[in-house]
């Protein structure tokens, strides 16, 4: 079988794509995947030449909430040019509202999709019919058909590397889609492709309200993780470091790096600071930031950890988030990363409507206490379908109200969030001068300098030195990565307008 996968997010570090990508051809079956970076309306018409020329016998496209409306007007461009190729979606929006997705879409493939899609493309070789195909949802003469969901993969040792630079990878650019060369790869990757992105495991010990792994605990009745072994990781590291030499910091996208055992560790460490020996960074959640685990992966090159505080606000936390951790627990964990020499980069919900405005203050005063310096990444709350967050919200509403995404990095310019996203930059004693004033017109002026002054030079100086800190102080190392990382976030915020 011939397919053509899509990606549309802004950059090429799509992992669903590229696993289902990697599973085709290791299993002798035509794969090429599209990058397609930014939504442009005008993608359409080179895209219909490109299918002319391609030929394939399915279209798959993967996404996310946020981009589904463009998914939907591809989707629909697609079936009306070429009604004989099936358009198949997929990914978590597409899992989440299969009903509205098959208004332009052949069919829907729920959850993983490694063994769907391959089943599809085996049974389409051998001539045999898709209709039972387990996790596939179709409808016929206007009635919805769900088949049943298949396992989750349990080995996932088992699956094939998807690798840094997938072959057979296209990308729009320019108003014209191109074969993907060393330089546009360079360009639509983060960091200039100087880090290598990798998981180490499928799953989330946490099922916070706003986030889809609500969705997928329920649609699968579990919260299991589950692990690849720390050979298989450190096999996928060393091919790739090897074909892309230039790679030298390894971002693990795990939901909860640290929620590994300490044995898992060891092993992983081992062989790391013999074969890779590069800088990395990981996310954690702080119950699973322990003191003998951060001692462990610092000694093989920790550099970086993200964690999320999201509200300071125990209340919110608890009883609209859905995340049972202490401000005390938190901070703690933040004195761990500190004490060992790791920078921190840790997360803020901001506009939220359930929250008062004791609660954003409660979340400056614990910001006041994380130990300088440390970096904040922002978000506005985005209620994304299937989340329990977002039903809550439309309970709040009312349960016909319409729940727009946004872009979920443009937060609301007020006050408060300003004096957030300046918070790990100013003296603690300033910081709650601000807080106790912040209804007085002198308080406001002087915000609204600081805030002006930070962001454009001191947030950047702030990120230089962090950087400098986790890579324990290599001048060389740390210059190498600066560059393309300010290129990346410029870039991000750039299109993040378009």
């Amino acid at each position: 079988m011939k397919l053509l996968l899509i990606s549309l997010l802004p950059t090429t570090e799509n992992f669903g794509i590229k696993y289902i990508h990697a599973s085709l051809l290791q299993q002798g079956h035509q794969s090429a995947i599209l990058f397609v970076p930014v939504h442009d309306p005008q993608v359409k018409k080179p895209l219909r030449a490109f299918i002319d020329s391609y030929r394939p016998d399915m279209v798959g496209c993967g996404f996310m909430s946020y981009e589904a409306p463009f998914a939907s007007s591809l989707g629909a461009e697609v079936r009306e040019s070429f009604p004989h190729i099936p358009f198949l979606a997929g990914g978590i929006h597409p899992t989440v509202a299969p009903e509205e997705c098959l208004e332009y879409a052949t069919m829907v493939a729920l959850g993983e999709s490694e063994e769907t899609v391959l089943e599809i493309a085996h049974r389409t070789d051998g001539g045999a019919g898709l209709d039972d195909i387990r996790n596939l949802v179709k409808k016929d003469a206007r009635v919805l058909k769900r088949n049943p969901l298949r396992p989750l993969i349990d080995d996932l040792d088992k699956l094939p590397f998807p690798g840094h630079f997938p072959p057979h990878s296209y990308v729009y650019h320019k108003h014209a889609i191109l074969p993907m060369h060393l330089r546009l790869f360079r360009k639509y990757t983060r960091y200039d492709g100087k880090a290598y992105n990798i998981i180490s495991s499928r799953g989330c010990p946490f099922s916070c309200s706003y986030c889809c792994n609500s969705f997928l605990s329920r649609l699968y009745a579990t919260k299991r993780i589950r692990r690849r072994s720390p050979h298989n990781v450190i096999a996928e590291l060393r091919s790739e470091t090897e074909k892309f030499p230039e790679i030298i910091l390894i971002n693990i996208h795990d939901d909860c790096f640290l929620a590994h055992s300490r044995e898992w560790h060891q092993e992983f460490v081992k062989d790391y600071k013999k074969w890779i020996n590069r800088p990395f960074i990981v996310r954690s959640t702080p119950l699973h930031l322990t003191e003998e685990k951060i001692k462990i992966l610092k000694e093989a090159g920790l550099a970086w950890v993200t964690m999320g505080l999201q509200s300071g606000s125990e209340r919110i936390n608890r009883d609209v988030y859905c995340r049972n951790v202490s401000n005390e627990k938190f901070v703690d964990a933040t004195r761990l990363a500190k004490q060992y020499g790791v920078s921190g980069y840790y997360d803020v919900i901001l506009d939220n409507p359930f929250e008062e405005e004791r609660d954003v203050v409660e979340t400056l005063s614990v910001l006041g206490k994380i130990p300088k310096p440390f970096q904040l990444q922002l978000f506005t709350l985005t209620f994304y379908k299937g989340t329990d967050l977002y039903r809550m919200m439309q309970k709040k509403m009312g349960e016909q109200s319409t729940l727009t995404i946004k872009n979920y990095f443009s937060y609301r310019p007020t006050f408060v969030n300003k004096l957030v996203r300046i918070s790990p930059l100013i003296p603690s004693t300033l910081l709650h001068y601000l807080i106790d004033h912040r209804k007085t017109r002198g308080a406001q002026t002087l915000l609204a300098h600081l805030h002006c002054v930070i962001v454009i030079a001191v947030e950047p100086l702030s990120y230089f030195y962090l950087m400098l800190k986790g890579f324990n102080y290599n001048l060389l190392l740390t210059l190498k990565i600066a560059l393309p990382t300010f290129k990346t976030k410029i870039r991000e915020r750039l299109m993040s307008f378009h």
